[in-house]
């Protein structure tokens, strides 16, 4: 193929690869502020309401492995379809419900159905970076982030001139058309070797992919008292709703950033484990300092680590994951992790809430020992997989 045709090409395929994964956020921006909304609208409690959030943790701990598993003996585009499309039908019947058990069953079976939806994206199109078709991972899936953004905005202002109970329907729109998206993105390129890297396990995962997973898993669970609480404590000390909302827009400006600028990370291989360590030490930084209540402007640059403490964190663990898994179980190794950080993030969740209530802004510094032990968790990976294959850049 000539370099014009080449780079054609590669464009070609980066667009279908960003529709895809604009379009699979363009449900999350719409479900995490304002579905409990609409549940609260049906008439449900608050302790009802929790047991229903509480559903999707659970499913991606007990099920997101092997759905995303899945992956592997089917071609992963048509399985992330149809996996939308259940989505969308699970969403659609939801609607026309109000008692808590329809609810929490339809909640599970969506939520079965999402637990491969992100995970199933990241195999497609980390596939077609390895093989070299497209260049950079980050510059596809900034586009989800900036949907997610944008979604937030259009929900809000939807429950403000229709009201709540266009949420479901606006949900089952969105995987409709994630589902359509799905269809037009491209499958992984044939003729990767399968084989798996010195020191897997017979089941094709070894000690350096299970460090990695909780190295990870650690990072990204130091977010769970950001995101289960800054919210409520920054209105708590005066921050008005205003600056509440361009905190978190600060955040995910900063993620789409690190996407745009440092993308190629997710091609890095082992280097990848140095990224989600240097997302940890940030992590260690963001939320000592959140701890002591900075005041607004240094909570906003605070606010901007984000761009490391997820997006480094992100586009380094795919990159170590690619590295240290067999191209036939990429699709597993994604949903173990999935399901690896779910619990993690889970117990931090609840842990957290058992700290902000006892002591208040000190549940960020909470999230430290957490960043630490994933630091460590990435050296250890680090270290086994040199040992293992005598390298110490990209295998």
């Amino acid at each position: 193929m000539s370099p014009p045709l080449r780079t054609g090409f590669s464009r070609v395929l980066a667009l279908r690869l960003s529709l895809m994964h604009a379009l699979n956020f363009l449900g999350v921006g719409f479900y995490l502020p304002f579905f409990p909304v609409w549940l609260a609208s049906t008439g449900l409690g608050d302790v009802d309401i929790g047991y229903v959030l509480a559903i999707p943790i659970l499913v991606r701990v007990f099920v997101a492995s092997s759905v995303t598993g899945l992956g592997d003996r089917l071609r992963p585009n048509i399985l992330l379809a149809l996996l939308n499309a259940l989505a969308a039908l699970a969403y659609f019947a939801l609607a026309q419900q109000a008692d808590l058990l329809p609810i929490a069953v339809l909640t599970a079976l969506s939520a079965i159905a999402l637990s491969g939806v992100v995970p199933l994206a990241d195999v497609l199109t980390t596939a077609q970076v390895k093989a070299g078709a497209l260049k950079d991972y980050g510059r596809v899936r900034l586009w989800g982030s900036v949907t997610f953004v944008l979604s937030n905005l259009a929900g809000g202002y939807l429950i403000a001139q229709h009201g709540a109970w266009l949420i479901p329907f606006v949900l089952a729109g969105s995987s409709a058309l994630a589902a359509l998206a799905a269809l037009q993105a491209p499958s992984p390129p044939a003729g990767i070797s399968p084989a798996a890297p010195r020191g897997a396990s017979a089941a094709g995962f070894g000690v350096s992919f299970w460090l990695a997973v909780g190295a990870a898993a650690c990072v990204n669970a130091t977010h769970a008292a950001v995101y289960a609480f800054s919210s409520l404590h920054w209105r708590s000390i005066g921050f008005s709703g205003e600056a509440v909302g361009w905190l978190w827009a600060v955040a995910v400006l900063a993620e789409i950033a690190v996407f745009l600028v440092g993308g190629s990370i997710a091609a890095s291989g082992l280097i990848g484990l140095r990224w989600i360590a240097i997302a940890a030490v940030a992590a260690v930084l963001r939320f000592a300092a959140m701890s002591v209540d900075p005041g607004l402007a240094i909570t906003a640059v605070l606010q901007l680590l984000h761009g490391i403490t997820f997006g480094c964190m992100h586009l380094g663990t795919l990159a170590a994951l690619s590295a240290l898994s067999p191209e036939a179980r990429r699709a597993a190794a994604q949903g173990r992790l999935v399901a690896v950080s779910a619990l993690v993030m889970g117990l931090a969740t609840v842990l957290s809430g058992y700290l902000y209530r006892l002591f208040g802004p000190g549940v960020f510094l909470a999230m430290v020992p957490v960043a630490l032990l994933g630091l460590v968790l990435a050296a250890l990976a680090f270290l086994n997989s040199r040992s293992n294959t005598g390298l110490g850049g990209r295998i």
